[in-house]
């Protein structure tokens, strides 16, 4: 218990890094091939590690929910011990373990202190999670049953039930249709069998992406992460998936729902990180509708006509192209009136673009938020894992804020008339009708 009130003080303690000191990983490989990232910082006896593999949903094949529920297996019991055994030997260390599974990767988060004795306890602990679960039929039934009660409870919210539709009919039989968690038919189809399969394919050593960040040393961090992946199972990279494809035409899809207020998604096929329009897009999205209260949806949907409580638009950069999507929640009764005002805010900014003075708070906002996402240890190991996994540039976080600053308002004129299609959008509404 010490020990874990200890990681919770120092996890507040952590300091912001300095833009005057670059990050600059060192980049080397294990002896079985796994790509490691490694940043050293010392401002706190702490070590964050992010071990990533390409095997999200995506991969889920027809057994929909299969990488989740894989992934919520991983430390239900490992290596003879139960899961009870297993967290309380986190919990003696103060380490912190988190699994998180997305469409194209999962994700295992574990944050433990750099006391040598700590250090190596926790990470003996971790590496039994990655190499060796058991996957006990106990486990198995137990967690196979809370994800259809996830799942069930997910139905019964209209925003929930509007993105899973939006998903479905935007990318239709391609692998980012179905939901993450999967559906109630096909987690109830799913064998025990499956689950060490799936395991045996995916997280293996040519499909793995490990970042560490925090106060060790070079040496250390070879060792740690030779210690963690030298048992993981043998196994190529998983394939890559293939883009999706944009719909041809305008379509709508209407859920009936028992809520006094209606979801709305509109939206339609978006970027890849590789996108060459990426910045332009991205700055230009903070003033369409990223910027919460300021943007122009939130001005004139939110506060000069009250339709809304909250209004966003977001590109989401997945390799396969990620969907570009405005949404809101609003009453019944103002829902046609909200989804044509924000048709025609959409149709005007990207016939016209932003005004200068909107693109230089953008700008302002954009360069001057940067360095809180790099503000611990924890967000400076996302962000290059986000860099190593999705093959973006190495000097990306150097040449950030020049990016972000060398946008215009003719760039992102161009980049939105080449990338946003206003005839070929999908509108899902999900509400009384």
């Amino acid at each position: 218990m010490r020990k874990l009130i200890t990681l919770c003080i120092l996890t507040l303690m952590i300091a912001t890094p300095s833009l005057a000191s670059p990050i600059v990983p060192v980049k080397f490989k294990t002896s079985n091939g796994v790509d490691v990232l490694f940043h050293q910082a010392m401002e706190a006896p702490m070590l964050d590690i992010k071990l990533a593999f390409a095997a999200g949903s995506a991969y889920d094949g027809a057994q929909f929910g299969l990488s989740m529920l894989t992934t919520e297996l991983l430390n239900q019991g490992n290596n003879g011990e139960t899961a009870t055994e297993i967290a309380d030997q986190l919990a003696d260390t103060g380490a912190q373990y988190q699994a998180n599974g997305t469409r194209n990767m999962v994700a295992l988060n574990f944050r433990t202190l750099t006391e040598p004795k700590a250090l190596h306890a926790a990470t003996a602990v971790f590496r039994k999670i990655i190499t060796q679960p058991d996957f006990k039929i106990s486990a198995f039934k137990r967690e196979k049953n809370q994800q259809l009660l996830n799942i069930e409870h997910s139905l019964e919210s209209p925003n929930e039930i509007a993105n899973q539709t939006f998903f479905k009919l935007l990318y239709k039989d391609h692998p980012y249709a179905h939901p993450v968690m999967g559906t109630t038919d096909s987690i109830k189809e799913i064998k025990l069998e499956d689950v060490k399969r799936f395991y045996s394919t995916f997280f293996v050593d040519g499909n793995a992406t490990l970042v560490l960040v925090g106060a060790i040393d070079k040496n250390q961090a070879k060792s740690i992460a030779e210690k963690l992946t030298k048992d993981l199972p043998r196994g190529p990279k998983a394939p890559r998936v293939s883009p999706a494809k944009a719909l041809s035409k305008n379509m709508e899809a209407d859920v009936p729902f028992p809520s006094s207020q209606t979801a709305i998604r509109l939206g339609e096929l978006g970027i890849s990180h590789h996108n060459k329009d990426y910045f332009p897009l991205v700055v230009g999205n903070y003033i369409l509708g990223g910027g919460t209260l300021v943007s122009q949806l939130a001005i004139e949907v939110r506060e000069k006509r009250g339709l809304t409580y909250g209004i966003t638009s977001q590109f989401l950069p997945l390799p396969a192209i990620g969907p570009f999507i405005i949404n809101l929640s609003t009453k019944a009764s103002q829902s046609d009136a909200a989804i044509k005002l924000i048709r025609d805010i959409l149709a005007q900014f990207v016939k016209q673009g932003p005004t200068d003075k909107e693109l230089t708070a953008a700008k302002q906002y954009l360069t001057g938020s940067f360095p809180l996402s790099l503000s611990s240890n924890s967000n400076i190991a996302r962000m290059l894992l986000q860099i190593q996994f999705y093959k973006l540039p190495e000097d990306y976080l150097d040449t950030y804020v020049n990016n972000i600053n060398n946008v215009s308002t003719t760039d992102i004129k161009k980049a939105f008339q080449q990338n946003v299609w206003t005839d070929k959008m999908l509108l899902v509404t999900v509400g009384k009708s």
